[in-house]
């Protein structure tokens, strides 16, 4: 019996496999830009370019990101997403998506670096760090259009 249900199992999947079109028929082509590094105290590096996607890691101050970007097969190229400017992110084994605001060129001086012994005395756990990182992303930086 249990012979007979996994030969139907593989049949079913290799029916509906044949169906499907290959994986590296529909991908991008990604390509790496170049190393960027994080400005704010903390951020996540996010699963889709939204603010309220998914977490895949946090990153601090300083941290350093490989920036890549993704060329279609009709040739366009895509660095930026969304309305808030996402960038397209390599952070150890994660890829995801951190706002293009967040980073900068060269290294910044950090609050955590220049007041390391304030920073460490907080004792900050994992779980702290990663509220602290979701508080960066619900900020809405920028200049009031409101005039008085």
């Amino acid at each position: 019996m249990s012979k007979l249900l996994f030969f139907i199992i593989l049949i079913f999947t290799e029916a509906f496999a044949a169906d499907l079109p290959a994986a590296s028929s529909t991908s991008m082509k990604k390509t790496f830009i170049g190393i960027k590094y994080f400005s704010e105290i903390m951020g996540n590096v996010h699963q889709n370019p939204s603010r309220y996607s998914q977490v895949l890691t946090t990153i601090s101050c300083n941290h350093p990101v490989k920036v890549m970007k993704e060329t279609s097969k009709d040739g366009k190229d895509f660095v930026l997403y969304g309305e808030d400017k996402w960038n397209l992110v390599t952070v150890g084994p994660y890829e995801g998506y951190v706002m293009a605001d967040y980073l900068t060129d060269k290294k910044n001086v950090c609050f955590e670096e220049e007041y390391s012994k304030f920073f460490d005395g907080l004792n900050l756990d994992i779980n702290d760090l990663y509220y602290w990182a979701r508080l960066y992303d619900q900020y809405v930086q920028g200049k009031s259009k409101v005039r008085q």
